[in-house]
């Protein structure tokens, strides 16, 4: 036992010392100097751990610190609007059910759903052997009468006919041609005609189906008279005009821009609401939206042709106000941006940036006032307006005003 503890006492005595060892700076030669000499990496113009170049390079001068990396697009000029921007959904204004003229049995369906129709184009074919039987005998009663007057014409004027016989039979004559009409009228209504130009959207019935004057044939609407309408704050009464320019967009059909203009304007505000209605028409075109589609509506109420414009992905909120950065001999000069009209991408820089000012795009989040900037690759060049989006609202741009 005795043996024991002291060998306990001789392995900590052991273990001491050499932590102690260990402890002590270390005064070999060529750990910084002599031993005495000055510290590790004190020598003049030694690097951290005594190379050479010193803290910071030759001489112990420190580097230039590096700038912020950022990315930045030239302001560029172009046209911009300002607008009144409301929400709303596609209607037709023409919209009709075809019902037949006649009755009878569906003899033949010339049009399916969705197909396009033109005024006066058939529909549908109803049996008319009946009154294609009636054609051909008023044809031939009035072939009949004709000849028979053409000699009581002879006699009258041979003075054998007097002037009450003749007036008869010219009489008779008049009726049987009206028999005729009534008679074609009536094969040319056994075919059932597109009333408008459209496209088809429901059909109602079957071929053998007997139908009567109350029935309903064909769902038809007009899809080149599209419209939207929107309620409009009766303050602005004075800014919207018939005929003033407009455009449609919609989230379900991103990048596509429809043309429209204003077609009506109800002289009436209404009391309840302070809003007056707007009826927005949208001009055909190649696609035409479908009807239903929910829409923003934007009435043009101004435009400035030649604009300074930055895009919006530069600004940077700050409180109620809003700053870009522009880049000026390799540092950020932080301008308090006043906006003038925003559409789409851009905004309208009113002031305090020239075309071509390099705007930074990317990294202002980061920068300050003066801060030194190093630029990322190439300026990415400013692209024309793109189609105006739904974005935030902006208190400066008095057009811009979101209703329903």
């Amino acid at each position: 036992m005795r043996l024991r503890r002291l060998l306990v006492l001789s392995f900590t005595a052991a273990l001491l010392a050499s932590m102690a060892a260990c402890s002590r700076p270390d005064t070999t030669p060529g750990a910084g100097g002599n031993a005495g000499g000055p510290p590790q990496g004190a020598g003049r113009g030694g690097p951290p751990g005594g190379g050479p170049g010193g803290a910071g390079g030759p001489g112990g001068r420190a580097q230039a610190p590096q700038g912020v990396p950022v990315e930045v697009a030239p302001a560029s000029v172009g046209p911009v609007a300002a607008f009144l921007s409301y929400n709303s959904t596609l209607e037709v204004e023409t919209s009709v059910v075809v019902f037949p003229e006649v009755a009878g049995l569906v003899e033949k369906i010339l049009v399916e759903e969705g197909d396009r129709v033109t005024a006066g184009q058939p529909l549908l074919e109803l049996e008319h052997d009946e009154q294609r039987v009636d054609l051909m005998e008023s044809e031939a009663n009035l072939a009949q009468l004709e000849q028979s007057f053409a000699r009581t014409r002879e006699l009258f004027e041979s003075g054998l006919v007097n002037r009450q016989e003749f007036d008869t039979r010219e009489f008779e004559l008049g009726q049987a041609r009206l028999r005729l009409e009534r008679a074609r009228l009536r094969v040319r209504q056994a075919t059932v005609r597109a009333p408008v130009d459209g496209v088809i959207t429901e059909r109602f019935v079957q071929p053998g189906a007997r139908v009567s004057g109350g029935t309903q044939l064909f769902g038809l609407m007009s899809l080149d008279d599209m419209i939207a309408r929107v309620f409009v704050p009766g303050r602005h009464l004075a800014t919207v005009t018939e005929n003033q320019e407009a455009y449609l967009t919609s989230e379900f059909l991103p990048g596509r821009i429809f043309q429209g203009w204003v077609k009506r304007i109800s002289p009436i505000v209404d009391a309840a609401s302070g809003t007056f209605k707007v009826t927005v028409g949208v001009r055909p075109g190649e696609a035409t939206p479908p009807p239903g589609l929910f829409v923003n509506v934007r009435i043009v109420t101004d435009r400035r042709p030649e604009a300074v414009l930055v895009p919006k992905r530069a600004v940077v909120y700050e409180g109620g106000d809003r700053f870009v950065f522009v880049v000026r001999d390799g540092k950020a000069a932080r301008i308090r941006l006043q906006a003038g009209y925003e559409e789409g991408e851009f905004i309208e820089a009113m002031a305090g940036i020239t075309p071509g000012d390099p705007v930074v795009v990317l990294g202002q989040n980061a920068l300050k006032d003066a801060s030194p900037v190093r630029i990322v690759g190439e300026p990415s060049p400013s692209a024309e307006i793109a189609a105006p989006r739904r974005e935030r609202p902006s208190n400066r741009t008095a057009a811009a005003e979101t209703g329903s």
